[in-house]
């Protein structure tokens, strides 16, 4: 069987995508690594714990929780199990899919998380890359089934081993039953000489809903794509992503979202910085088909430009297909308030702090949103990080 046909530049949804490392690095799995406990950031308080180093299982990392609905498959079943649940409503075709098929073809350990109707779980994934590019790529695939009312918080991290420059190819494929509902939160902080790429295909029942919560930061270059298909009746999606490019970071991110049923409803909002010679790019898809009829469509796209060098595009686009529908969207790219700026000089404000305090705000509108809040703070301490000067101003908050 021929590979999957490699997205370039010249397709119109990866045209700010930098794929060259991915492309340079071994296509083959990478070797089995370890990583101390040392490496790994502090437990989530009521989140069970499953590591992963290279894409692997790594059992001693780990602390499960007593009857834990994680189990470990291999691609071949777990492609059958998704494929079944959805009944061939999401055929992966197309080079949007290549990096999603290629995941498939060379991975070789699938997280499959089944949940019960009206069950409740929380839970924490770590996928730590310690290889190098040279050596393999790391592949983890995450496969989740959400039973009819059942409640989910999943945390989905990924990190480095030193500064390594790994190449990850990441696929998560969701499903929600009528009725369930998904807080999903992923936070990519790898080293910045790491390339970073996923694929995301959630399916959304009935009434039920998908809150998607996403922090771009770490990573030389790094690409998201997403597929959310609203295929039930009232079956809602929120998608709140941010995004930080510094140096000569690429970061570039599409979402689609199809709203196939009527009554259907979608908030996305965006905000991205890039600083010095960062690049970054969010293209966002709304699909309204003819049958969703009073559908309900809410686009924020920003991004701010804080470097002479800098590039950023935020780009919404919408494909509606009934006039009984609700539509609204806005995408801005520019640089500070100046008059946010000249406020807080005439404060008395040094031009570098009211920089940072502008910078943050702009970025916090979405990080805020990012749950639990022990999380949202490890989130916060890294942009303070990126951003010059906010680590000194106190904007940091407690956990409540």
């Amino acid at each position: 069987m021929s590979a999957p046909a490699f997205p370039t530049q010249r397709d119109e949804n990866w045209r700010y995508a930098n794929l060259r490392a991915l492309a340079r690095a071994r296509s083959d799995a990478a070797p089995a690594g370890t990583v101390g406990a040392s490496a790994l950031p502090a437990p989530l308080a009521g989140y069970e714990r499953h590591v992963f180093v290279d894409g692997r299982f790594h059992a001693a990392l780990s602390q499960p929780a007593a009857g834990s609905p994680v189990t470990l498959l291999n691609a071949r079943e777990a492609g059958e199990a998704f494929a079944q649940l959805l009944d061939g409503d999401l055929a992966m075709a197309g080079v949007d899919f290549a990096l999603a098929r290629i995941n498939a073809a060379r991975g070789d350990e699938v997280v499959h998380v089944a949940l019960p109707g009206d069950a409740a779980a929380k839970l924490e994934l770590i996928y730590v890359a310690s290889a190098a590019a040279a050596t393999g790529t790391s592949y983890p695939r995450v496969q989740v089934l959400a039973g009819r009312n059942a409640r989910l918080s999943l945390v989905e991290r990924h990190l480095s081993a030193g500064t390594i420059d790994s190449a990850v190819n990441s696929a998560v494929d969701v499903a929600l039953a009528s009725g369930a509902r998904v807080e999903h939160t992923r936070v990519q902080d790898c080293a910045e000489t790491a390339s970073v790429f996923d694929t995301l295909v959630a399916h959304v029942g009935e009434s039920a809903e998908y809150r998607f919560r996403t922090a771009t930061l770490g990573g030389a270059s790094s690409r998201s794509t997403a597929f959310i298909k609203l295929a039930g009746r009232a079956a809602r999606c929120d998608f709140v992503a941010a995004s930080v490019a510094n140096g000569t970071q690429t970061h570039d991110a599409f979402a689609e979202i199809d709203h196939a049923a009527r009554d259907t409803a979608t908030r996305q909002v965006f905000r991205g910085i890039a600083t010095e010679r960062g690049k970054l790019a969010f293209n966002g898809k709304m699909i309204v088909r003819a049958n969703a009829h009073d559908a309900d469509s809410d686009q924020s796209l920003r991004t701010l430009l804080t470097g002479s060098g800098a590039e950023a595009a935020a780009r919404p686009q919408l494909e509606i297909y009934t006039d009984r529908v609700r539509a609204k969207h806005g995408a801005t790219t520019g640089k500070l308030d100046e008059q946010m700026l000249f406020y807080l000089l005439s404060r008395g404000i040094d031009r570098a702090t009211a920089q940072s305090l502008l910078q943050w705000a702009f970025v916090e509108d979405a990080i805020s949103q990012i749950e639990p809040a022990e999380l949202r703070r490890v989130v916060e301490t890294a942009l303070a990080a990126q951003l010059a000067d906010v680590s000194s101003l106190g904007l940091l908050r407690e956990p409540a």
